[in-house]
């Protein structure tokens, strides 16, 4: 296997045939085939070749995540595409864990992706995230006392505000930002049947805004994205989406980060079961479609702070499998070992051992999740991931109880 960067003059046919033949991109659609550029010259990009054609490509672009109020580095891996020629040759995961290394050593902290099935990346040291909501529901069955004003109208044109739209909008616990313009208007390009709507403020700047797509009269409407930065603007977009009541009978979206949303619908256990198996079900659903691994642990415990608790001092013995996939000149190697860890107002991590002190035992994975509450210490011990005495995941709960982290932007 040769691994080099992408050279699109070389292999943007290469490529687009890749993306083709797993039906990324259509045949048939000009856009399609934009957006893949688009998107790729602003991210960084290895293809592997088979017989001196690229039969393998991933990709990530530079961004950040929050955990609490402090923002670190993330790489995120955006695309990973394997031909149908190339399966089963060890080339995804060879290629991922390179440019994981990548990222790693040049300062980026953690690594973030968009899983297609639980476990395939597991094997290079990406923990599970978070659950996400994902809503069914009638827009008529919104009770939203807020007004929605007249909005704007947004297409392709609009990329670049409709990304600072959510470069600023309102963050939480979890939340990440994604850098790079050339994503946002990728994935604009991409949504069939699109369908925008926003608002500016004074300024004229876009402050927030919906994003998605709407196939049939009728819907579904599908809201790929959205942005607010306060609370009036989140139910001013609420009551955007009721106003389509009158016509559309089914919205998909991704629960807000800051609403319940089953407080706003009305009667909804009632709509659920009369919708129930037919073309507009209302659903409330959950599932984890996204996974981290920590690149850096002394720079991602340096930059952690738990204000309020008592700090708490564990030994740390972390395995990470990403290293089977490294070549040997590989500069970053992960971050397998042994550290000393205190969490609480002020964190820190120290390689080696401190005597008398309690062990926990871990894959980078499931430590990963651990540090940023996408699950309980109870939680991922029970699923294997994480080990040690009753005592010490007990305490660990308690330190790390944290607001369950979400992204607030898909990738």
């Amino acid at each position: 296997m040769n691994v080099r960067p992408y050279d699109p003059e070389k292999d943007r046919e290469a490529v687009q045939r890749i993306w083709k033949e797993i039906h990324w991109i259509d045949d048939d659609d000009k856009d399609d085939a934009r957006s893949m550029d688009l998107f790729l010259a602003e991210s960084r990009v290895l293809v592997a070749d088979v017989n001196d054609q690229a039969e393998c490509m991933v990709s990530s672009a530079p961004g950040t995540i929050m955990h609490l109020e402090n923002e670190l580095s993330l790489s995120i891996v955006a695309a990973v595409t394997t031909s149908l020629v190339a399966r089963k040759l060890g080339l995804a995961s060879q290629l991922t864990a390179q440019l994981v290394a990548q990222d790693a050593a040049e300062g980026l902290d953690v690594a973030a992706l968009g899983m297609f099935e639980q476990g395939f990346y597991s094997r290079l040291g990406f923990g599970t995230g978070p659950y996400e909501h994902k809503v069914q529901f009638n827009p008529a069955h919104l009770k939203v006392s807020r007004k929605a004003g007249v909005p704007e109208r947004l297409n392709e044109d609009h990329y670049k505000d409709i990304h600072s739209a959510l470069m600023h909008r309102w963050r939480t616990h979890g939340s990440v930002q994604v850098f790079p313009p050339g994503h946002a208007r990728g994935e604009i390009i991409w949504t069939d049947n699109p369908v925008g709507f926003g608002y500016r403020d004074e300024k004229g700047e876009l402050t927030h805004f919906i994003w998605g797509e709407l196939k049939d009269e009728y819907g579904p409407f599908k809201i790929n994205a959205m942005a607010y930065r306060n609370r009036d603007q989140l139910m001013e977009l609420l009551a955007l989406i009721g106003n389509f009541g009158d016509q559309v009978y089914m919205a998909r979206m991704v629960e807000p980060v800051h609403v319940q949303l089953q407080d706003l619908l009305d009667e909804p256990f009632r709509n659920q079961n009369i919708s129930g198996g037919g073309k507009y079900e209302a659903l409330n659903s959950a599932e984890a479609f996204s996974q981290i691994r920590i690149n850096n642990l002394e720079s991602c415990l340096k930059k952690t702070s738990l204000p309020n608790r008592e700090p708490f001092a564990f030994n740390l013995r972390l395995d990470d499998p990403i290293t089977q996939y490294l070549p040997e000149d590989q500069t970053w190697r992960g971050i397998g070992g042994d550290y000393s860890l205190v969490l609480g107002p002020e964190c820190s991590a120290t390689p080696g051992f401190v005597d008398s002190l309690p062990i926990l035992e871990a894959s980078v994975g499931g430590f990963s999740r651990l540090w940023l509450g996408c699950a309980s210490a109870n939680a991922i011990a029970t699923c294997g991931e994480i080990s040690g005495a009753q005592e010490m995941l007990d305490e660990l709960e308690k330190v790390l109880s944290l607001p369950l982290p979400k992204t607030g932007w898909e990738f």
